[in-house]
Order: structure tokens, then C-alpha cells, then sequence
């Protein structure tokens, strides 16, 4: 009788403890599929002499413990983007930024050759001796050659490349200067794309990369954000740097300088447009001081503007991660 009793107690025992691992692992599954955290992607847009701000707002993410998962970028952006998918250290990038001479990337001026400023506006001078055919064919197609910065960048980087040394995934767009095409590189040696995306037309030798001529990605996706987001990212922070802008205001008195602030109208719309795809966008203010080589305090001055503007968004930021 008691043995039979036993028998009963054990295997209704062994039911009990079936049916509480089954609970426990049910509330498990229900508990990680009710939750999981959202991948933030950050799309840093062009901005020339004004990427500084990129840097103060990589900064503000890390400070508040937001984790990118993933960066695309345009222009400049994509030096910054890459450098932090590369790093993950925003203190490493600001220290080279602020020390980074951008003189050194121009091409050796010749002696019948100068660049002059004719009422703000910059001209090539040739001098009489164009007759002797003394004058580089490459300098008519710009003054900066991306083969320069591509260098620099593989030095920098030691030889990094999209597919086995980015601690985060990271993507560079740029502009097909004959079909006209967008143009989003994320294989290879990251010096070439971005090398490309920041060769500006006028102001750069167009990047020859594989069978194309690439140059500034900003002419078709300024705040790449639709890239970030095709990428995987669930939520997606913009930033756009285009209403940071020299506090004088610009002379306008020749046929280059009216067909270079056309260009510029047109392309703050255009920044505009791509910017405001994302889940939030991060838009500094600012007028000022601006150029390649001001003093460090201005530098400064930018980068922590970009930090200040990132902590404005940072209670959006939260609450829509935590609502995911």
C-alpha cells in the first residue's frame, strides 16, 4: 500500500516539475519576444569645413549610453562615420581633428599657377607662360586629388577595409559623375570610398574607383538616411549640418559666384529633403566663423554645439526606444 502511494506521489512529482519548467521557459520565450532593443542607425550628412559637429555628436550618443549599430555617411560625414565604425574611440577622432592640416591634400602649386580670391571668389591665374604649354592638364579638373586623402586615410587606418576590420557596419555614399547615379560603396579598403564621396566637383580630381568617376556623394543623398535604414536600423537619427553657415554674407558680382550659390540654394533643399526621412533629426544652428584652418577654440566651439544639440533629442530618442 505504501509502495503503491509512493509510485503516485513520484509521478505526479515528475508532473509538477514538467509543468514548471514549461512555465519557466514559456515566460522566457514570451519575455524576449516581447522585447528587444531597436538597432539605431546614424546617418551623418556633408558638411565640409562644418564636420566638427559630427564629432560632438558621436560624443553626446557614447556620454548617454546610446549604442549606434549602424553609420552611413556622405561627404565628410563618411570620414567621421568611418573612423567611428573603424575606432569606436570619438576621443581618438577629435584629437585627429583638430589637428588635421587640410593644405597638405592640395596638389603642389606650379609657378604659372595660383589660386586667387577675386571678391571672395576663387580663380585660377595662369600666367603667360600657358603659352609653352607649362600647364597640368590635372589642375583644370580640380585642386585636390583624392588619391592624396585616399593615402592618408589608408596610413591612418593601417589598410582598413569595409568587410573584416569595421567594428561597426558602415557604408559611403557618392555620385556617379556620368550616369548621375548614387553610388553606395561598402566593400573594399574604406579609404576609396571615402575618398571619393569627399571629391568635391570644381574642387577635386573626380575619383576614378573600379569602372566609374565618383565624386561628392552630397549632389544625390546629402543625409544618406534611406541607407542607414536599408542597412537594418529600426530607428534612425539624421544629422544635418546645412544650416551651419558664415555670419557674412556672401558677394555675389560674377557668373561663378551666382552659378556657386545656385548650386548651394539648391542642395540645402535637397539636404532637407534626405534629412527629414529619419526618426529624428539633429539640425544645429549656428553663424559664424568657418573655414579649414580656424583657430582651436572655434573648433571646439563646433564640437560641443554638436553635443548640445544631441541632448536636446535625447528624451525623444529614449522614449521611442523604449516604446519599441
Amino acid at each position: 500500500m505504501n509502495i503503491f502511494y509512493i509510485k503516485i506521489i513520484t509521478e505526479k512529482l515528475k508532473k509538477l516539475i514538467q509543468m514548471v519548467i514549461v512555465f519557466v521557459l514559456l515566460c522566457s520565450s514570451v519575455s524576449s519576444f516581447s522585447y528587444s532593443a531597436p538597432k539605431i542607425g546614424l546617418a551623418l550628412g556633408e558638411g565640409g569645413r562644418r564636420f566638427y559637429l559630427h564629432i560632438g555628436v558621436l560624443k553626446a550618443l557614447k556620454n548617454e549610453g546610446i549604442k549606434v549599430d549602424y553609420i552611413a555617411g556622405t561627404s565628410i560625414g563618411s570620414l567621421i562615420g568611418g573612423l567611428y565604425a573603424l575606432w569606436e574611440d570619438i576621443d581618438k577622432i577629435e584629437k585627429y581633428a583638430l589637428s588635421l592640416d587640410f593644405d597638405k591634400y592640395y596638389m603642389s602649386p606650379r609657378e604659372d599657377i595660383r589660386l586667387q580670391n577675386i571678391d571672395d571668389t576663387p580663380f585660377i591665374i595662369f600666367y603667360s607662360e600657358i603659352s609653352k604649354g607649362k600647364i597640368d592638364v590635372e589642375l583644370l579638373k580640380g585642386l585636390m586629388d583624392g588619391k592624396i586623402i585616399r593615402d592618408e586615410i589608408d596610413r591612418l587606418t593601417n589598410w582598413a577595409s569595409f568587410e573584416y576590420d569595421l567594428k561597426i557596419p558602415f557604408k559611403v555614399v557618392t555620385t556617379d559623375l556620368i550616369t548621375g547615379e548614387k553610388v553606395v560603396i561598402g566593400e573594399g579598403r574604406i579609404s576609396n570610398a571615402i575618398a571619393a564621396s569627399m571629391s568635391v566637383p570644381g574642387l577635386s580630381i573626380p575619383f576614378k574607383f573600379e569602372d566609374k568617376m565618383l565624386v561628392d556623394g552630397g549632389l544625390i543623398d546629402p543625409v544618406p538616411v534611406d541607407v542607414v535604414r536599408e542597412m537594418g536600423a529600426d530607428l534612425v537619427i539624421g544629422v544635418n549640418l546645412r544650416d551651419v553657415q558664415e555670419d557674412t554674407l556672401p558677394v555675389i558680382n560674377n557668373a561663378v559666384s551666382i552659378l556657386y550659390r545656385s548650386v548651394y540654394i539648391m542642395l540645402g533643399e535637397l539636404n532637407n529633403i534626405s534629412a527629414n526621412k529619419a526618426d529624428i533629426v539633429i539640425n544645429p544652428h549656428y553663424r559664424g566663423p568657418l573655414s579649414y584652418d580656424m583657430e582651436k577654440e572655434k573648433k571646439l566651439q563646433l564640437i560641443k554645439l554638436g553635443e548640445e544639440e544631441t541632448k536636446k533629442i535625447i528624451p525623444l530618442l529614449k522614449k521611442l526606444i523604449n516604446s519599441y
